[in-house]
């Protein structure tokens, strides 16, 4: 009987830890990581950092060096290494809109439809290839104030209130 209790307890112990880990592996975890181009700290530069939110979003933070500088907190749906981010304030005519694609180690932001509105510093853009720097997956990145920001904590529209 105590053989068989303690058979129990070793299997379920087992089952639980297989069901745990198979439940923090989202299918977006293939994308986490930190992407640059540049070198942020000297003239010109950028870095974005993906973190793994559910199995069809990620978030990112996206910070830009170029004279002058741009930093955006998002959210974005993401299917086959390809997503559409948009946002718009009332006071932008257009918005800011951006292909994102994470392919084979490169992350590429091309804006689309003229909409450059991204509340970033002037003449910053955000279109570049980022290449992956670090693949594992962060826990925070430092905001331009240098507030570390946990991604598992605040969500982007929470963000800056």
């Amino acid at each position: 009987m105590r053989r068989k209790l303690i058979f129990l307890l070793l299997v379920s112990t087992l089952l639980s830890f297989g069901q745990t880990t198979k439940k923090l592996q989202l299918k977006t975890s293939i994308y986490s990581g930190v992407y640059s181009f540049g070198d942020i700290r000297k003239v010109y530069g950028g870095k974005v950092i993906v973190y793994a939110e559910t199995d069809s979003t990620i978030l990112f933070y996206i910070d830009i060096y170029t004279g002058n500088i741009g930093q955006r907190y998002c959210r974005l749906k993401i299917q086959n290494g390809k997503g559409i981010y948009y946002s718009k304030e009332d006071s932008d005519e257009k918005g800011c809109k951006w292909l994102i694609t994470i392919i084979d180690r490169t992350l590429t932001i091309k804006t689309l439809d003229n909409c450059y509105e991204c509340e970033f510093g002037g003449n910053v853009i955000a279109d570049n290839k980022y290449i992956l720097k670090r693949d594992t997956k962060p826990e925070y990145f430092i905001d331009g104030h240098g507030h570390k920001i946990f991604f598992n904590k605040t969500r982007p529209e929470n963000y800056l209130r």
